[in-house]
C-alpha cells in the first residue's frame, strides 16, 4: 500500500505540475523581472544547516547529522549521498531518514509553517510564493494551495513563482549541495562535534 501510495501520489499531482509549466510558459516576462532573487534564493537554503546541525549534534546524531542537514534531502540530494558516501554509510542514513520523514509529514509540516508566517504579514506574498518551491513538488503544491487561499488576489502568481522556484531548486540544488552544502557541512560537523555532541560532552 506504502508503494502503490507513493506513485499515486506522482500521478495526482501530474495535473498541477503541467498546468504550472503552462502558467510559467505564459508569464515568463514576470519570472525573468525576479529572475536573481529566485537564484540567489537557494544561497539561502544553507542558513538551515547552521540551525540544524547544532540541534542534532546535541541530540547525540554523529556522522548522520551530515547527510541529514546539508539540505532539504529529496530525490536528487539521496542519490548524491548515496554516490558519494555509499548506500550503507551513516551519512546516507541521515539523509534517507529525512527523505522519509519529509515524505510523510513535509506536507502537513510545511501547510501549517506557510500559514502561520503568512499570518504575519512581513513577507510579500510573491516572495513567499517563491520560497515554497522547495525542491519538493508535494511540498510546494500544499504551500502554493494554502498562499492562494491567504491571498486569493494572488493565488495564479503564487502557483507561477513556486512552480518557477521549485524548478530551479531542482536544478541548482544538486550543484549547491555537492560544492557549497555538503563541504560546509563536513566542516561544520568538525568543528562542533567534539564541542556539542554527546560523547565529546562526556570527555
Amino acid at each position: 500500500e506504502s508503494k502503490i501510495g507513493g506513485e499515486l501520489v506522482l500521478v495526482a499531482l501530474a495535473p498541477f505540475m503541467a498546468k504550472m509549466g503552462v502558467s510559467a510558459g505564459g508569464n515568463l516576462a514576470k519570472i525573468v523581472e525576479v529572475g536573481p532573487a529566485l537564484i540567489l534564493q537557494e544561497f539561502g537554503n544553507l542558513g538551515t544547516i547552521l540551525v540544524s546541525l547544532p540541534v542534532a549534534l546535541l541530540l547525540g546524531l554523529k556522522k548522520e547529522a551530515i547527510g541529514a542537514c546539508y539540505s532539504i534531502n529529496r530525490d536528487a540530494n539521496l542519490g548524491l549521498t548515496t554516490d558519494i558516501y555509499g548506500a550503507d554509510a551513516a551519512e546516507t542514513r541521515g539523509t534517507f531518514a529525512v527523505y522519509i520523514v519529509g515524505s510523510v509529514i513535509g506536507t502537513v509540516f510545511v501547510t501549517l509553517l506557510v500559514g502561520a508566517v503568512a499570518s504575519l504579514n512581513i513577507f510579500h506574498p510573491l516572495a513567499l510564493g517563491m520560497a515554497s518551491g522547495v525542491g519538493s513538488g508535494s511540498m510546494m503544491t500544499a504551500a502554493a494551495a494554502t498562499l492562494g487561499q491567504v491571498y486569493p488576489e494572488y493565488a495564479e502568481d503564487i502557483v507561477i513563482m513556486g512552480g518557477a522556484s521549485d524548478m530551479l531548486t531542482g536544478v541548482t540544488g544538486i550543484y549547491m549541495g555537492t560544492f557549497i552544502g555538503l563541504p560546509l557541512t563536513r566542516k561544520l560537523y568538525a568543528f562542533l562535534e567534539p564541542r556539542l555532541g554527546r560523547r565529546g560532552k562526556r570527555a
